[in-house]
């Protein structure tokens, strides 16, 4: 049944998410082409045409990587919390294997979509001349250097930060909203209210990581934020000797906020 899940939500989230990354690759290949023969372009009305498609290239690849989040969200507030829901609830599943389908797909989309935006960037500049393919080939065997001279260790860390990060957001707006569910008035106010709220406690504890970090390591460089970072889109993250620290508080606080969605969704499902 679990494998039924992921076929259906990856066909009810791909219905607008694989046009979008289409659009996205086709103008790609319109703004290259536009590029490469922009001194040929016959006239005036060509060149308004040109800057237009390049122009909307650029809006495809914004629109990609803030659509399929939205997509991805709707899609979960629209199967469990609308008229949807109650088809959704009378399924002989469990709300775990509800709530893994939904994560498990939503990673794989992330995956995806950061993929074929490189490919787009690969494309436009490829098909532009400005890029030369030879020039990506020396960049990814750059990249293959650098991957086989960083530790085992570093790998596993990156990896393991980059999902973490993925879950985190997807999970801190499956709580907000599944919590946010049960109150009928002023909705949005609390989304608000419980999205601030997990931004101070987060804040509250990387700055115990950094005072951690000082304390225990003597004076080194911490860095710490909520979302986003050099070293990956991880919700916690402090440099220094004791990086996995954070890495640890950030699947502690992903579980968390699995927890909470789960409970709510099975003891308080406030279907609209």
């Amino acid at each position: 049944m679990f494998g039924k899940l992921l076929k259906h939500e990856f066909r009810a989230t791909g219905r607008i998410a694989a046009p979008l990354c289409g659009m996205m690759l086709a103008l790609a290949v319109l703004a290259g082409m536009v590029l490469r023969f922009w001194g040929d372009l016959p006239s005036e009305g060509f060149s308004t045409a040109g800057n237009a498609i390049i122009i909307l290239y650029g809006m495809s690849v914004f629109a990609v990587a803030i659509g399929i989040f939205i997509i991805l969200m709707q899609r979960y507030k629209q199967n469990l919390f609308s008229d949807e829901g109650y088809l959704t609830r009378t399924l002989p599943v469990s709300v775990h294997e509800l709530l893994l389908s939904k994560l498990f797909v939503a990673v794989i989309w992330y995956l995806v979509t950061c993929v074929l935006m490189a490919l787009s960037v690969i494309i436009a500049g490829g098909l532009s001349g400005e890029a030369s393919w030879s020039g990506v080939k020396e960049l990814f065997d750059t990249l293959r250097f650098y991957v086989a001279h960083i530790s085992a260790a570093d790998v596993v860390y990156v990896m393991l930060s980059t999902l973490g990060g993925m879950l985190f957001i997807t999970l801190l707006f499956y709580a907000v909203a599944t919590i946010a569910q049960n109150f009928n008035k002023h909705r949005l106010l609390y989304y608000f209210m419980v999205i601030l709220i997990f931004i101070a406690l987060t804040r509250l504890l990387a700055v115990f990581n950094l005072i951690f970090t000082v304390r225990f390591a003597g004076p080194a460089s911490g860095s710490v934020g909520v979302i986003g970072g050099a070293d990956g889109p991880t919700a916690i993250y402090v440099t220094g000797s004791h990086v996995w620290l954070g890495l640890i508080e950030l699947y502690l606080g992903n579980a968390l906020l699995y927890v909470l969605t789960w409970a709510f969704l099975k003891f308080r499902p406030n279907l609209e």
